[in-house]
């Protein structure tokens, strides 16, 4: 009796999986089996979409020169100026946390040399 009630029931299939029935999922699946089996890193990148991308950074490097070459003296030599200061403020901005990490003793006599100097500055006036 149990074994004809199992019989009647209707028996689950498995369900389909939209993901691995994807051509692109399967491609890549075999590629990585395929890195996989050669012992090459998965990480790297495949020819084509280095190509692709180091082409991509040529012509933007082509776009940035061409842009240089089409501004004009004035543009070209404020560009310079802009990056000449925030360069010095870059600077700046380091020598400010060196002195933060310097101990009491330093940042106190560099004080004391910022003073020595104006004082000398004052008097030459």
């Amino acid at each position: 009796m149990d074994s004809g009630y199992y019989e009647e029931l209707i028996r689950p299939k498995k369900l389909h999986n939209p993901i691995k029935a994807s051509k692109s999922h399967r491609e890549l699946q075999r590629e990585l089996i395929i890195t996989h089996k050669r012992g090459t890193v998965v990480e790297e990148k495949p020819e084509l979409q280095r190509v692709l991308e180091q082409r991509n950074r040529a012509q933007a490097l082509k776009q940035d020169r061409k842009q240089d070459e089409e501004r004009s003296p004035l543009e070209q030599e404020l560009l310079k100026r802009q990056m000449r200061l925030e360069k010095i403020e870059k600077e700046a901005e380091q020598q400010r946390e060196r002195s933060k990490c310097a101990p009491e003793f330093i940042r106190v006599k560099e004080s004391l040399k910022r003073t020595a100097i104006t004082n000398a500055v004052e008097k030459e006036l």
